[in-house]
């Protein structure tokens, strides 16, 4: 009796014993399952966000590389690109005026010929001109406006009308000048099309102020000669007076004789005009801001013969 009640109070113990192990084995594998679950939750949640990160960034980085693909202008081939504006080139745009400041030189040749055409005797004479020029260029067309001084100073020489007999001859010489203001109207013919090279054609106009002296004087031959040549003038010597037939009183053109002006009554000038036709010219440009030309051409006073140079306003 004993021992069975015994046998159950160590059955009862056994089993509360075997119950509350089982019960704590229990609690502690649940607690190890939760903290196993619980630090891989946590290692998946850090996982998640680092790769979360990392992705964001990896997105980032490829939209800044395609905002900067974007941004990038594709490269254009070398020979696709168009030529940069030269800001020296040479070519007048239509329409707009192209204006120079510059300088003229001129040698007006007065050939013994056509001094000829009107009166006996005479010589050839270089005429020298230099002045300001200015020059305004629109559509093809050119206004050139100079101011030139002129030498027309000449040593003597012979002279005659054309009417007059053998004994009219009279020692002519000058120490004369002029100033010219003159127009050139020219038309433009390009050569090129870079606008460096073209002819132009056209002509001129304009009126010269004469200063300076005219001298002339009754001439007779010197030596033995009865006859001497117009054309050596040192076979010839100034009249003093009157007393031969070379030397008469027609009029009082004796040693150093100076013609008076028009103004005062005499046959020299006072102003004398300035007429060109044809005339021609080549220009050269070699860059927008400077232009040269050679002229020539035919005036009422002979050939002539020139150069300028210009600086672009």
């Amino acid at each position: 009796m004993y021992h069975s009640k015994m046998g159950r109070q160590l059955a009862v113990g056994v089993h509360a014993r075997a119950a509350a192990l089982a019960a704590l084995l229990g609690a502690v594998c649940f607690a190890g399952t939760a903290r196993a679950q619980s630090e891989d939750g946590l290692d998946s949640n850090l996982d998640d966000s680092l790769a979360a990160d990392k992705q964001a960034k990896d997105e980032q980085a490829q939209g800044d590389k395609t905002t900067g693909e974007k941004d990038k202008l594709p490269e254009t081939p070398p020979e696709a690109l168009p030529e940069a504006a030269d800001d020296n080139s040479p070519l007048e745009k239509d329409g707009k005026a192209h204006k120079f400041i510059g300088l003229r030189l001129r040698n007006v040749i007065v050939p013994k010929f056509m001094i000829n055409l009107f009166a006996d005797g005479g010589a050839s004479v270089n005429v020298f001109m230099i002045g300001p020029e200015f020059t305004s260029r629109k559509n093809g067309l050119e206004i050139d406006l100079a101011v030139s001084y002129a030498d027309y100073s000449m040593d003597p020489f012979l002279f005659k009308g054309k009417n007059d007999n053998q004994f009219a001859w009279e020692m002519v010489s000058s120490d004369m000048k002029l100033v010219y203001f003159t127009s050139d109207l020219l038309f433009d013919v390009p050569i090129d099309e870079k606008g460096r090279f073209s002819f132009l054609v056209g002509a001129g106009v304009g009126i010269g102020v004469v200063f300076g002296n005219l001298y002339r004087a009754q001439a007779y031959p010197g030596g033995t000669a009865s006859s001497p040549s117009p054309d050596d003038v040192s076979a010839w010597n100034k009249c003093s007076g009157a007393g031969s037939p070379y030397c008469d009183a027609s009029n009082n053109h004796y040693g150093d004789y100076d013609e008076p002006s028009w103004i005062n009554g005499g046959s020299k000038p006072s102003v004398f005009p300035w007429i060109s036709f044809p005339q021609v010219s080549f220009r050269y440009k070699p860059i927008k801001q400077l232009q040269t030309r050679l002229d020539a051409g035919f005036s009422i006073t002979g050939f002539f013969m020139g150069l300028s140079a210009g600086y672009g306003l």
